[in-house]
C-alpha cells in the first residue's frame, strides 16, 4: 500500500498520496486486489482500531500518547514532589519509581527514555512519559526498545541538554548497579553516547537469537519499525550502520544504528549521506568504510 500511494519513494505522502493509501486501505480490509486498479471500485470507509499507531492518528484522539486525563494525574504526582525550576532530579522521581514494584532493570529502562534530553533530570513532560511507561508496564505490556514517536512530547523535539547538571538517577543512588546512565558525556572515541550504550548492547544479546555476534535485518525488523519511520529511513540507517556491507550487524554497528534512530525520532536529525570518522568504532577505524559502494 505505502508503495503504491508513494510510487517516486519520497519516504512522506502528500495529500493525494495519503488518499490513495487510505482507499487502498479500505480496498483490502473488503477483500480487493491492493492494486491502482481498484482504485475505482466501491468500498466503505477505512477502519482503524489501533489509534496509538504512529502512522494512524485519529482525528478525535489526541496526538500525544498520553491522555489529557492522565496528564492531570501526573502532573499533580510532579508537582507534589517539589520540582526546582521545573525539573525533578533523580533523587526525587526514584521513590516513585521504586514504588510501582516493577524490577530495577525496567525501571531503569523506563528513566532512559524518559529522560529525553539525558541532563539527568525530568522536566513535566518527560514525567508524564516516565509514569506512562510505568503504568503501561504494570500492565504487563514490554518497556520498548526505543521511545514511539507518539510518545514524545509534542513541544520536545530536544536538540542540546539545557537544564545545567548532568546528575544521572544513579548519582541519586543508583537503581541498579548495571545501569547504563553513569555518564551523561559521549564518548571521546565513538559518537554514541555512553549512557546509551549499554542498553543497546543489552537489546543486542536479546536479538541475536543464534548467538553468532551478529544480527540480521530480519532478527531487528520490529526493532526498527517500533520507531515510526518510514522504511527509506530505516533502509539508509542500515546501509549507513552496516559499515562493511556484510548484510548483518555486530554490537557496535547495531548500537550505531539505534544511536542514528534515537537522532531522528527524538531530535529530527536526518542521518548523512556517509559514515564520518567519529560514527566508527576503533574496532573498525583500520580498515576502509565503505557507504554505497565508495571506500
Amino acid at each position: 500500500i505505502w508503495d503504491l500511494a508513494d510510487p517516486e519513494g519520497k519516504g512522506y505522502l502528500d495529500k493525494q498520496g495519503f488518499f490513495v493509501a487510505l482507499r487502498l486501505v479500505a480496498g483490502a480490509q473488503s477483500g480487493q486486489d491492493v492494486s491502482l486498479s481498484s482504485l475505482g471500485l466501491t468500498a466503505p470507509p477505512p477502519k482503524f482500531k489501533d489509534t496509538g499507531s504512529p502512522s494512524l492518528p485519529a482525528s478525535a484522539e489526541p496526538l500525544w500518547a498520553v491522555r489529557p486525563e492522565e496528564k492531570n494525574k501526573f502532573d499533580g504526582i510532579f508537582e507534589s514532589l517539589s520540582p526546582v525550576g521545573g525539573l525533578l532530579s533523580g533523587d526525587k522521581v526514584k521513590p516513585v519509581l521504586i514504588n510501582s514494584k516493577l524490577p530495577l532493570d525496567v525501571l531503569g529502562k523506563v528513566w532512559d527514555l524518559s529522560d529525553i534530553d539525558k541532563d539527568g533530570h525530568l522536566d513535566k513532560d518527560e514525567f508524564a512519559v516516565a509514569m506512562h511507561l510505568v503504568y503501561r508496564a504494570l500492565e504487563k505490556e514490554p518497556v520498548p526498545a526505543l521511545l514511539p514517536a507518539p510518545l514524545v512530547p509534542l513541544d520536545s523535539l530536544r536538540s542540546t541538554p539545557s537544564h545545567g547538571s548532568m546528575n544521572s538517577l544513579n548519582s541519586a543512588g543508583s537503581l541498579s548497579p548495571k545501569h547504563p546512565l553513569k555518564s551523561s558525556q559521549p564518548s571521546l572515541s565513538w559518537a554514541v553516547p555512553l549512557a546509551d550504550r549499554g542498553r543497546y548492547d543489552d537489546i543486542f544479546l536479546k536479538t541475536d537469537s543464534d548467538l553468532d555476534g551478529f544480527v540480521s535485518g530480519q532478527e531487528v525488523k520490529e526493532i526498527f519499525m517500533h520507531s515510526g519511520l518510514s522504511q527509506n529511513v530505516l533502509a539508509h540507517i542500515w546501509a549507513l550502520a552496516d559499515t562493511r556491507q556484510m548484510g548483518k550487524l555486530t554490537r557496535e554497528q547495531f548500537s550505531l544504528a539505534m544511536h542514528l534512530i534515537q537522532q531522528k525520532v527524538l531530535k529530527g536529525v536526518a542521518p548523512g549521506q556517509a559514515v564520518s570518522g567519529d560514527m566508527v568504532t576503533g574496532t573498525e577505524r583500520g580498515e576502509p568504510v565503505k557507504v554505497g559502494g565508495e571506500g
